[in-house]
């Protein structure tokens, strides 16, 4: 598992408006992944004025080959 650090929002913001920014985030690193069936990326979503953990995001190839994602917000240190 390859893990990979993305830098967005801030400590300021809201939880909720950091989960918003993370799913976009996400989904716009979906259509950009190319991972080997049976693998998965792993990104840390960090705020970028003071590094604190957002959630961590895991990237898979699904059955019909599409990459698709979970945000696990229970990682974070906010």
């Amino acid at each position: 598992m390859t893990a990979k650090n993305v830098s967005i929002g801030k400590t300021t913001d809201s939880i909720e408006d950091l989960q918003i920014l993370s799913q976009k985030e996400a989904e716009k690193i979906a259509k950009t992944l190319e991972i080997k069936e049976g693998k998965k990326l792993t990104f840390g979503f960090w705020t970028s004025n003071f590094p604190e953990l957002i959630c961590e995001a895991v990237f898979s190839k699904n059955k019909e080959g599409n990459i698709e994602f979970e945000l696990d917000f229970e990682q974070s240190t906010l």
